[in-house]
């Protein structure tokens, strides 16, 4: 398998025809056709069906296609790398959609002071998406949330947080703060993410849940609850992704088992340089 096979795949795919993407690689058509064909029999698998007018990738090919983005991501920022001498001042992280007000922590400041030149580049995504960049080392260190498999990977908590109920006075008007019994008879709202744990804690309470609404980013969660939909169960610090109107309240949820982790995680086997050693021990455990 060559570098040059991926690229010629990666064009194929997003121009949609062989021809097309032969244009755009300023190639003949055979010869690009014998490349995926070539690629094809390596592998062992066909990674697209060729149709009448288009390309379509398989199951095989849409992982692999996955894969060669990852691959080609990873040799341009290596030759980003050692051309930039000045690569040693930018730290690639991963967040997901909850934890984006936790990089706008006060200890970045004292860092940012020190590192005046130091820039980010941020990588957003779900759980599992940022844990597999890291292990693609597409980028340094992520900050997640638990539950998360921490197999290759040395991790850092920072935070320990209640889940919140966010809804309008309609549901949360006589509540300071609130049980998942005291839930059950209002819609709700939930990060997919979350919802095993909700579900399981429902269960050993034989309670079931009216679930109106499930997603994929708190974002989302919150927007539905500004929006007088029904009660978003979501993070204490995701509050700070989104302005809720007034109106809505915001009530701790008292389930312990409910109470989430905020981590830095890296992969175990990476020799980290001095400056995002440095980076990591300047988070400290957060109070709620």
């Amino acid at each position: 398998m060559e570098f040059r096979q991926l690229l010629y795949f990666k064009t194929i795919v997003e121009e949609g025809t062989i021809s097309k993407a032969a244009l755009a690689l300023h190639m003949a058509q055979p010869p690009l056709s014998m490349q995926l064909k070539s690629l094809e029999e390596e592998l062992g698998v066909t990674l697209v069906k060729r149709l009448p007018r288009r390309v379509e990738l398989t199951l095989e090919g849409r992982l692999f296609y996955k894969r060669t983005l990852q691959i080609l991501e990873l040799c341009e920022q290596t030759a980003r790398e050692v051309q930039d001498i000045n690569y040693h001042q930018k730290i690639h992280i991963g967040i997901t959609s909850s934890n984006g007000g936790i990089m706008l922590d006060p200890c970045l400041d004292a860092f940012k002071a020190k590192y005046p030149d130091l820039a980010f580049e941020i990588h957003e995504g779900n759980t599992y998406e940022m844990i597999d960049e890291i292990k693609s080392h597409l980028i340094d260190l992520a900050i997640i949330r638990t539950p998360f498999d921490s197999t290759g990977l040395n991790f850092k908590y920072l935070l320990q947080e209640p889940m919140i109920a966010i809804g309008g006075n309609e549901y949360l008007k006589d509540f300071q703060q609130i049980t998942l019994s005291e839930m059950m008879p209002f819609p709700l709202i939930i990060y997919r993410r979350y919802e095993r744990i909700i579900q399981d804690a429902c269960l050993n309470q034989h309670l079931v849940p009216n679930i109106i609404c499930k997603n994929d980013d708190c974002r989302t969660s919150l927007l539905w609850a500004n929006m007088h939909k029904g009660i978003a169960i979501v993070p204490q610090s995701a509050l700070s992704l989104y302005a809720i109107s007034k109106e809505i309240k915001k009530v701790p949820i008292l389930e312990q088992e409910l109470y989430t982790s905020v981590a830095i995680v890296w992969r175990n086997d990476q020799d980290l340089s001095t400056l995002i050693k440095e980076f990591i021990e300047g988070f400290n455990p957060l109070s709620q």
